[in-house]
């Protein structure tokens, strides 16, 4: 009599919960992960050549790039513009919460700038 190998019915479905879960959390996090390396690359190209670049021209060049790259939740008032050794930094900290459901939440440290 040979023995049966293989998965029970109830590891089957456990397994298919995990992986469910996980397609859950990275289906959720990938969007977030988007926006950050779009703003970061925002925030890179922007124009600054000459240090003599105002916060209002900053802002409005990151406006209308922020606007072609589909990047909503960060606006140009929220930006950190401040100088560092003669160089113009630009630098936006944000958090952002993902509800998974009922009192579970995911939670997003970034911090956003210009530098290399």
């Amino acid at each position: 009599m040979r023995r049966q190998k293989g998965v029970t019915l109830i590891g089957f479905v456990f397994m298919a919960a995990l992986v469910a879960g996980a397609g859950i959390l990275v289906f959720r996090a990938v969007p977030i992960y988007n926006e950050y390396f779009t703003l970061k690359k925002i925030l890179r190209s922007i124009d600054l050549q000459n240090n003599d670049a105002t916060p209002a021209d900053i802002r409005k060049q990151f406006e209308l790039k922020a606007s072609a790259d589909y990047v909503y939740e960060v606006k140009s008032r929220d930006l950190d513009i401040t100088k560092d050794n003669g160089r113009i930094v630009i630098s936006y900290p944000y958090v952002r919460r993902i509800p998974l459901g009922g009192n579970v939440s995911l939670l997003f440290e970034f911090e956003a700038s210009n530098r290399k």
